[in-house]
């Protein structure tokens, strides 16, 4: 067993987390990271964000053999910045932090902490979007279907052709609406408590991916990979 299927997916920790990302207003020492905002109030705590990944990691997992890919990759990214975190914590404890660490640096590829933030903000407007969608669904209707507007609609505009087309063919083979439900609720028997928690992740969710999306504007980051 791997260790993101070694305990079940919890969605109240992701919407407690994802709410904590979004309400949090961060302190970093300004004497170790420099230029860098001793207050950021528009900034994601990067252990948090991790934390939160973890979750999700599982939710990508549960998706089926030919998403496989995306959850190694994903796992890969979180690794990195739990590495780059512990050998500088204070230089890698929010994205702005990490933002400017890096810039002296120079980092790019699969050394970046940029870099690994950019492509899992890129996929958390699709995780998000999927889930409230499946949610707000009925078993009647079509998951591929869904998943493919949600992916149209967020990741296709990063992806290269060649993804764009295999997507395709890889929303026929994901599970039932009624089995992700059950993998979703986990442990939690009421299912309109499981409607008020996914509405908590993608509200909150979308103001992280948001506050990210304009910290790599400011500083010009979203052509990086």
């Amino acid at each position: 067993m791997t260790e993101d299927t070694a305990s079940p997916f919890c969605i109240k920790l992701v919407a407690t987390q994802m709410k904590k990302l979004s309400t949090d207003v961060i302190i970093v020492e300004k004497s170790d990271v420099e230029n860098c905002p001793e207050v950021t109030p528009d900034d994601v705590e990067l252990l948090t964000f991790v934390e939160v990944y973890e979750e999700l990691c599982k939710f990508i997992g549960m998706l089926g053999k030919i998403f496989e890919f995306v959850e190694k990759d994903v796992r890969e990214k979180i690794d990195l910045l739990k590495e780059l975190h512990t050998a500088n914590p204070e230089g890698y404890k929010t994205v702005v932090a990490l933002v400017h660490s890096e810039k002296p640096m120079e980092k790019n590829g699969k050394e970046s902490g940029a870099v690994a933030i950019l492509h899992l903000n890129r996929a958390l407007e699709f995780i998000v979007e999927f889930m409230y969608a499946a949610v707000a669904a009925t078993n009647d209707d079509s998951i591929p279907k869904i998943c493919k507007e949600c992916y149209d609609g967020t990741l296709a505009k990063h992806h290269p052709w060649i993804i764009r087309t295999a997507v395709k063919v890889a929303v026929y083979t994901l599970p039932t609406r009624e089995k992700m439900l059950d993998y979703l609720k986990g442990s939690v028997t009421d299912e309109s408590l499981i409607r008020v928690l996914i509405d908590d992740v993608v509200s909150h969710g979308k103001i992280v991916h948001s506050r990210i999306n304009t910290i790599y504007t400011v500083h010009e980051l979203h052509k990086i990979a």
